[in-house]
């Protein structure tokens, strides 16, 4: 464009012309968009791999913009434009909102508890390849029913609320009894099954990504005593939550 081979900036304020002009001074470009979109794409296709290899690929080439001088809040904000993106990309593909938000709003969330780079490097990790694997589950599932999958946006969105059958029965809107066999059919787990599997999976990103200890995950995922969830948590994985934060981390 003219503008910028003139460097006539004076359509800009004060603060955007000085980080555009010492941007350009630094000889360090900005990541370019065609990163980011070939990233997305990836997203949409459900290519779990292929997403976070050209996440990596973003990570080499040129640099993020300056915005925030404490590199912890500085990756957090970088985190949340992240997630806002592969969330967006996500719904495109066909994910539902209320999972896609559910996701985005436990990962920014997250973030926020995270206390080093390193903690939210491993979640924008993380956070690309649920969100692809999230793609690919929604292209190779069968239709659920209305009022199976109604069931299943609730828990997802709601996972760290205490969930009751009777609850996910009227919500959909059948007999308790018609229901779970209706859920147990279409998705080869229980009602309460798939809830406990919902919350363990929760649990492991908390274990791995934050630094809340067994004890309150349990309370902030609503298990009756951290007992409960610790048992719940071995017959699930095979590990204790310490043991599966030591190993896994």
């Amino acid at each position: 464009m003219e503008i910028f081979n003139t460097d006539s900036f004076d359509f800009l304020d004060k603060k955007t012309r000085k980080i555009l002009l010492e941007s350009r001074e630094s000889f360090i470009p900005h990541t370019p968009y065609l990163y980011e979109k070939n990233m997305l794409e990836a997203v949409r296709m459900g290519d779990a791999d292929l997403a976070e290899e050209r996440l990596r690929l973003m990570g080499t080439t040129g640099k993020a913009g300056t915005l925030s001088q404490n590199p912890l809040r500085q990756a957090q904000i970088i985190m949340i434009s992240f997630t806002t993106q592969v969330t967006r990309a996500a719904m495109d593909a066909g994910v539902p909102e209320n999972l896609a938000y559910a996701m985005s709003d436990s990962y920014i969330q997250t973030s926020e508890s995270c206390t080093c780079v390193e903690q939210i490097q491993k979640l924008q990790t993380r956070a690309i390849r649920d969100f692809a694997n999230a793609v690919k589950h929604r292209k190779l599932s069968p239709a659920f029913s209305r009022s199976v999958r109604k069931a299943i946006n609730y828990i997802q969105s709601h996972v760290q609320d205490k969930i009751t059958l009777k609850e996910l029965g009227e919500l959909s809107g059948l007999s308790t009894g018609r229901f779970s066999h209706l859920f147990r059919e279409e998705t080869g787990l229980s009602p309460m099954a798939y809830v406990r599997q919902e919350k363990i999976d929760t649990a492991k990103n908390m274990l791995l990504y934050t630094d809340y200890s067994v004890s309150e995950i349990s309370t902030i995922l609503c298990f009756s005593s951290e007992s409960h969830f610790i048992k719940i948590f071995r017959q699930t994985t095979g590990l204790s939550p310490g043991k599966y934060r030591h190993t896994s981390a």
